[in-house]
């Protein structure tokens, strides 16, 4: 009896051992390897696997904001990467999730500012996007967030898809279509410098189309979720005068499932260890706890608000 006795009391040990050193997996959707999301993404989820003890963290490489968007409402993925401006969309039930919200939405934190490139070659005659009007431009992919903000930026100037040859083509499908000629204009919503726009200076004489800063100012004024603001030049080479350019800050988002705890852990190691992300990409530097909650587009999860009212972030 003793014998059986200690053999259960060895098992039960075991099985605690196991329960209390559990390891906590999770996925985080970022998006195509061309952009940003995918090297911002993997930063974090390395940053947090190495400091927030009992959770490890995946990077999946996606199609970015709207294929996030629609996994986190399968519940197939735990955490992502987003525009603010398609983030909210997708809370509020706007295109393209007029047939469902994503309501499990959870905010962490606002990023760096997801800047929207027009870019054209020099000789190409192109200046604003007045002239795009015939034009074969390249939107990004199909329901993407970049081709959902370039719609927008459309419809601010008064023209609409009936006014260009619309192609849907990813970052890197996008710049070598560029290359051969066969577009007009690539327009690329990542934070800058952007690896596809990189790129595309190294063999390329490349411009940027303007926007109508007025027209532009107006119609961020009432959204929250975009502004107004400047690529600085010398941002890419070749690039020797400011460019205005719009901007929606990019977001660490959550599924609503995730316990407490867990997203206060998360957003506690990412915070304290936050100089880290300086190394893995230029925009890191600009992730900052300051704009944590500046342009926040979705509810904010319990966890993350735990951390912000601690810090003295939130009352």
């Amino acid at each position: 009896m003793k014998k059986v006795l200690g053999i259960m009391l060895v098992l039960t040990l075991i099985a605690f051992a196991g329960v209390a050193g559990a390891v906590e997996r999770l996925s985080l959707a970022t998006g195509g390897t061309a952009g940003t999301y995918y090297p911002i993404g993997s930063g974090i989820a390395s940053i947090i696997s190495k400091h927030a003890e009992g959770i490890e963290i995946t990077a999946e490489s996606t199609g970015a904001s709207v294929a996030n968007l629609k996994m986190l409402r399968a519940h197939k993925i735990d955490m992502m990467l987003g525009a603010s401006n398609t983030s909210w969309g997708g809370f509020n039930g706007h295109a393209p999730f007029e047939d469902k919200a994503v309501k499990n939405i959870r905010g962490i934190t606002c990023l760096y500012p997801e800047v929207f490139q027009f870019i054209t070659l020099k000789k190409s005659g192109i200046k604003s996007l007045y002239d795009l009007k015939g034009k074969k431009v390249a939107l990004g992919a199909a329901g993407s967030g970049t081709e959902r903000t370039s719609k927008m930026v459309f419809e601010a100037h008064g023209m609409s898809y009936d006014d260009i040859d619309e192609q849907y083509l990813k970052f890197g499908e996008a710049v070598t279509a560029l290359k051969d000629r066969l577009i007009d204009c690539a327009i690329v919503g990542s934070g800058a410098p952007t690896s596809a726009v990189v790129d595309a200076t190294a063999t390329l004489d490349i411009t940027f189309v303007t926007l109508d800063q007025k027209k532009m100012d107006e119609f961020c004024s009432d959204r929250p979720y975009l502004a107004m603001m400047v690529l600085p030049s010398g941002t890419y080479k070749g690039q020797d005068q400011d460019v205005p350019v719009v901007a929606s800050p990019a977001i660490l988002s959550a599924n609503d499932e995730m316990s407490e705890d867990i997203v206060y852990q998360i957003t506690k190691a990412l915070w304290e260890n936050i100089d880290e992300l300086a190394s893995v990409h230029a925009q890191g530097k600009n992730v900052k706890l300051e704009t944590a909650l500046s342009a926040m587009s979705v509810p904010l999860h319990p966890g993350a608000e735990k951390y912000y009212k601690e810090v003295g972030l939130l009352k």
